[in-house]
């Protein structure tokens, strides 16, 4: 089959809608705990409302898979672009409104859009992949390509918009530049973003992009010694595909965990420590570096199930090391800025690659067989109890138990 380039394009702009709407109000913390009231507090309160909007995906798989409704994939996954775009403009006009609620004044307009914008974000991962099952496999990768995106896009745009430009004064007192351009506007260009992939998943739906035809195999007839042969067979292959399975479900869990829940809860400790412009190299690269990562599929496709293990144990030693690294902050590895400073670019780096090329080959090899749609709904659910997992157990550790500490801006 002839790869269609406007429509791998078309994928990859409505994947970029997974998580761009969280990601854009992650990458303004450094101004909304300069200008919101509840300071550094901030971002354990936003980390709280992203878990609790976690529980969307497991409320729809109890409804789809328990209590056996039928709900139409696409008017749903319509609906739901529809909140994103309207939570991400909201984010234009009230993020910096505030009122006294439960004994002090809080961000609450900020709460609610970005619950918003949350519930989009986690529950697509269990109703956007299923809908890709209907493509053909080489647009799985066009997906996670846009996956990819929806963490570049604001990175770049926050790179372009200066946020943590500083100098520091002879007191070794930080003096930060004030932004290319505002809060408002910043969300305003996700708005747009977010509003192109809603029209890419209108085109997508209405051309029948999504169409894929189906081959039906005859049925023969089998002697009486062949069917027994044959039946012994199939258990067989019953057991490795069960097994086989499971090993791509949980390492999927795993893999998410580190990228969406533990890397991103400790990178800034493992990166601040050496050099403002070690965390933005380590961030911006690692977002370029996942959506190439995802491309690598085309050209090297893994799969071995020993093989595919060693990766994720490298992706796991990967997140170690900068966990390592966070662990030790303020303190530098070999106390050397230079090594430090190569060590924690070089380990995101890695961590961020296989991460993206594990992730995209876990889900094509799901892909493949029977039940293709059903096996990507629970890849898409693996996904989201690894993050949420990564998330709940990083989330006291950093902001109820502090074992990571900041370093001073200036040194």
């Amino acid at each position: 089959m002839k790869i269609s380039l406007l429509t791998f394009a078309l994928v990859a702009i409505f994947g970029s809608s997974s998580w761009i709407g969280t990601n854009s109000v992650w990458m303004e913390l450094s101004l909304l705990t300069a200008k919101l009231p509840e300071g550094w507090n901030l971002p354990s309160y936003l980390s709280a409302i992203v878990q609790i909007a976690c529980l969307g995906p497991l409320i729809y798989s109890i409804i789809l898979k328990g209590i056996k409704v039928s709900i139409p994939t696409v008017p749903l996954i319509f609906v739901f672009m529809i909140l994103a775009c309207c939570c991400q403009l909201g984010l234009c006009f009230f993020w910096s409104d505030t009122s006294y609620i439960f004994g002090a004044v809080r961000s609450w307009p900020l709460y609610l859009l970005l619950f918003g914008l949350a519930i989009v974000d986690a529950i697509s991962s269990v109703l956007f992949l299923p809908f890709m099952a209907k493509f053909h496999p080489a647009f799985l990768n066009a997906y996670f390509v846009g996956m990819g995106l929806s963490a570049l896009i604001p990175s770049l745009l926050s790179l372009i918009q200066g946020t943590s430009n500083y100098w520091c004064d002879g007191n070794k007192v930080p003096h930060y530049d004030a932004p290319r351009f505002s809060v408002s506007v910043f969300f305003l260009i996700n708005f747009f973003f977010t509003c192109a992939a809603l029209g890419a998943f209108v085109i997508l739906y209405k051309t029948g992009a999504h169409k894929n035809s189906i081959k039906v195999v005859p049925d023969t007839v089998d002697t009486p010694a062949e069917s027994e042969d044959t039946s012994e067979s199939n258990f067989q292959e019953t057991s490795a595909s069960g097994a086989r399975l499971a090993f791509l479900l949980i390492a999927t869990a795993l893999v998410n965990a580190q990228m969406n829940g533990i890397v991103t809860s400790v990178q800034s400790y493992a990166t601040l420590v050496y050099s403002q412009n070690t965390y933005h190299y380590a961030v911006t690269l690692a977002n370029v570096v996942s959506p190439l990562a995802s491309w690598l599929q085309f050209f090297l496709k893994i799969q071995s199930i020993p093989i595919l293990a060693a990766l994720t144990l490298c992706s796991t030693f990967c997140t170690g090391v900068i966990v390592y690294l966070a662990a030790l902050s303020p303190n530098w590895i070999f106390g050397s800025e230079a090594a430090g400073s190569a060590i924690s670019i070089a380990s995101s780096l890695i961590a961020a690659g296989l991460h993206s090329y594990l992730r995209v080959m876990f889900a094509a090899l799901l892909r493949e067989g029977n039940h293709k749609e059903s096996r990507l709904f629970w890849c898409g659910a693996f996904i989201q109890i690894g993050s949420f997992t990564g998330s709940a157990i990083m989330f006291p550790l950093v902001n109820v138990w502090k074992l990571f500490h900041s370093a001073p801006s200036c040194r």
